[in-house]
């Protein structure tokens, strides 16, 4: 990492408990994980191509206010909103140190899609609107809630494009160098949010990074199909909340959804393994996972899950707050990960939470994607 992370100001909980921030680098074991104290981080002249995509998980109990889904299972936690609010904080707070240049939210952004969740996840993205550039996913509990079942995905109906509007990136300047000429080229549906896809520039590389809807459909994936062939040059990003199971190495298959939709593996037969320029898959959902796979081309592509609303470790419960820390590295042909709470100032240290996945950054122009 190129420089210390550590949150400069003090994170605390939604009940209004100070939270400290240790400084000693010691290794914490916790439960079934392991969580460590941030080191003092120095910068290496090798880093100087360095550039960092936070990944935000299901963000999904800390606008748990309505039906309180969260504090059924931990009634002790309380509102949780601070969390959100400390993660987008940190984001901004650290944007030069850590060289931010994106931010992805991998979808269930809310609870129960109801307008008080949604406006705490509008309060919390306005903290980095003018900042850092971020990129939405829509995500199951984003979606068709059905107060006769107490249950979201019924539909597809959502409150998503309301508090998102794709205006709200399209005339903010910040967000220039993303956009092509035609803006709303960039979305499958004028006025909607669930599917897009921006531009990124960093570390000397073009980059796409394109959103998926929750258990996208044909017309979907026929879309996202056509703006990648659009753009064969472009090392691409694919966003979508549903991808991976909680089982090792595992993509989803049928499911008993209301929605219906394509399920991970037929995303992957459809389109992510027919693309040479498709790197890097990334969704939330259920629990940390990871995946390598081979596409069609021969291409290398990394499935990378991660979800904290679960409770495997208990000192993770409801999320507490953790987001993960992918840092590309030209110069190594390597992208490290990392996950970190600004909430409770810690790393989760064990394999599946630290990882590095190799990717070739640096090479031969002409065998290279520019």
């Amino acid at each position: 990492m190129p420089d210390d992370i550590r949150p400069t100001v003090p994170a605390t909980r939604a009940q209004g408990t100070t939270i400290p921030v240790g400084h000693s680098g010691k290794t914490v074991h916790t439960g079934n994980g392991k969580m460590s104290e941030p080191p003092l981080n120095r910068k290496s002249t090798r880093d100087a191509k360095a550039f960092t995509l936070i990944v935000l998980p299901d963000t999904q109990g800390y606008a748990d206010i309505r039906h309180k889904e969260t504090q059924r299972h931990w009634p002790d936690i309380g509102d949780q909103r601070s969390c959100f609010y400390t993660q987008t904080q940190w984001i901004k707070t650290n944007k030069k140190k850590m060289n931010i240049v994106m931010a992805a939210h991998v979808g269930d952004i809310t609870q129960t899609e109801h307008d008080e969740e949604w406006k705490i996840a509008d309060a919390a993205f306005k903290t980095i609107d003018n900042h850092v550039p971020y990129i939405l996913c829509s995500g199951n509990h984003d979606m068709g809630y059905s107060p006769q079942h107490h249950k979201t995905s019924y539909s597809r109906q959502s409150r998503f494009s309301t508090y998102f509007k794709p205006t709200r990136f399209t005339k903010n300047s910040l967000y220039d160098s993303h956009f092509g000429s035609q803006k709303k080229l960039h979305f499958r549906e004028e006025g909607r949010i669930e599917n897009y896809y921006l531009f990124l520039k960093a570390g000397g590389m073009n980059f796409l990074i394109l959103t998926l809807e929750f258990k996208p459909r044909d017309e979907t994936l026929a879309w996202a199909n056509k703006v990648v062939e659009k753009f064969p040059d472009y090392r691409t990003i694919i966003l979508t909340h549903g991808y991976l199971t909680k089982n090792k190495g595992q993509r989803t298959g049928a499911d008993t959804y209301p929605v219906k939709g394509n399920s991970g593996k037929s995303i992957w037969e459809k389109f992510i393994s027919r693309h040479k320029n498709i790197f890097l898959v990334l969704s939330g959902h259920a629990m940390e996972n990871l995946l390598t796979s081979k596409g069609k081309n021969g291409n290398t592509v990394h499935q990378v899950q991660a979800d904290y609303w679960y409770w495997d470790t208990a000192e993770i419960k409801a999320g507490s707050g953790f987001l993960r820390i992918m840092t590309f590295r030209p110069d190594k042909n390597v992208i490290d990960v990392q996950t970190y709470s600004p909430v409770l100032g810690r790393f989760l240290t064990r394999p599946k939470s630290k990882f590095s996945l190799n990717y070739v950054m640096q090479e031969d122009e002409k065998q290279s994607l520019r």
